[in-house]
């Protein structure tokens, strides 16, 4: 999510808000940020937010001093979370992502993934209370699809159930997908009460190696098994499952590998997604030892692709530049990076593909990637 640094006035918890440039909030259901830059607050209104450098005399919260680009990205509709340390974090934005949102449920993990690009850390507050307000400030959006990540969203079972429930009354026909390491859904009445509280989700499973020592080693926990087992559990209920693959120096050499493994043991997968790396967090951190360039695993990457879409078996290429991949995998790749966290680079520009690209992350601490502009040219013949 998009956030920046600002000071506050009579703000002593987060406070979830939709910004609003109109003069008074006669909605009481929903608290709104009146977005101003002359720092005048009105009627209704939950916190106001301003670019003036002092706040105005008032007992109700002010967000001041805020950077001129906040108020040139904002828009009317916009969620947005203000924290007590001075934070504005945008949770949704309704010009960039009208269809699709996410939410976040926990910062802690029961495994330690080196690729990881947002560590594990103890929740300093329950995000229970901003997740159940973007779910009903939004139930009159067009909404299509509903993420659910973490840390480990699992973890939180009470708080899990209770969201998914939510999604399914407030948006009965959005898909929901949920990332996940699998660890707990090893618990087969733990898996069927997700399932049953809405019908709608797609388990996305993070799945390293077919192999118990890579994969452990890449999740630096005991986690295979459970892993295995989770799918079995799922399987059994009958839900959507999508396995995750992270390219990295680990496992680059078994793609072939993973995918037989997949093909013959969970024919019953819904989709497979190879993906490349976020370069933040654990994964920045563990970069030497992680890292593979894409010209190393192309020809292994296509074999895995090709042996599961010649057994028809979906397959997609997540979080990789068209100019990165070869031509032949052109159809597998997605337009899978959140608009927010997007980015390209300046040759990009030049490129037949960048509408339809992923681009790279704006996250991501390396720029390295030796990026190509694909140009397609077209040509008029005349015949006279």
């Amino acid at each position: 999510m998009t956030t920046c640094k600002t000071k506050i006035h009579n703000i002593f918890k987060p406070i979830v808000a939709r910004i609003t440039s109109s003069k008074y909030n006669l909605n009481f259901i929903t608290d709104t940020a009146y977005i101003r830059e002359d720092g005048q607050f009105t009627f209704g209104h939950s916190i106001l937010l301003t670019s003036k450098t002092s706040p105005q005399k008032t007992s109700k919260p002010v967000a001041y001093d805020i950077d001129n680009d906040f108020f040139k990205n904002a828009s009317d509709g916009d969620i947005i979370q203000i924290t007590p340390d001075g934070i504005i974090s945008v949770l949704w934005e309704k010009r960039l992502n009208p269809h699709d949102f996410t939410l976040f449920i926990t910062h802690q993990c029961n495994a330690n993934c080196i690729m990881c690009p947002q560590p594990p850390k103890k929740d300093e507050y329950s995000l229970m209370d901003t997740n159940k307000k973007i779910l009903k400030y939004l139930s009159k959006e067009p909404i299509k699809m509903i993420g659910i990540t973490g840390g480990e969203p699992t973890l939180k079972k009470n708080d899990l159930l209770e969201l998914t429930s939510l999604a399914y009354k407030y948006y009965p026909s959005a898909d929901i997908n949920l990332l996940t390491n699998g660890k707990k859904l090893s618990d087969f009445n733990y898996a069927k009460e997700l399932a049953l509280s809405n019908p709608n989700i797609t388990f996305c499973v993070s799945f390293p190696s077919d192999n118990m020592d890579d994969s452990n080693e890449i999740m630096r926990t005991h986690i295979y098994v459970d892993v295995l087992k989770a799918i079995q559990n799922l399987a059994i209920l009958r839900q959507k499952i999508e396995l995750r693959i992270v390219i990295l120096k680990q496992n680059y050499k078994r793609l072939l590998e993973i995918a037989q493994f997949i093909y013959r043991n969970f024919p019953f997968i819904y989709h497979i997604a190879f993906m490349g790396m976020e370069v933040t967090g654990y994964a920045f951190d563990n970069i030497d030892d992680i890292n593979i360039e894409p010209s190393l695993y192309n020809d292994r990457l296509l074999s895995a692709v090709q042996f599961l879409h010649q057994r028809d078996m979906h397959v997609s290429v997540y979080n990789i530049p068209f100019c990165l991949v070869d031509k032949r995998m052109w159809k597998f790749v997605k337009n899978s990076i959140s608009k927010w966290k997007q980015s390209y680079n300046l040759e990009c520009n030049l490129c037949s593909k960048k509408s339809i690209c992923s681009g790279i992350f704006t996250t991501t601490k390396i720029n390295n990637f030796k990026l190509q502009p694909i140009l397609e040219s077209r040509f008029m013949f005349i015949i006279l």
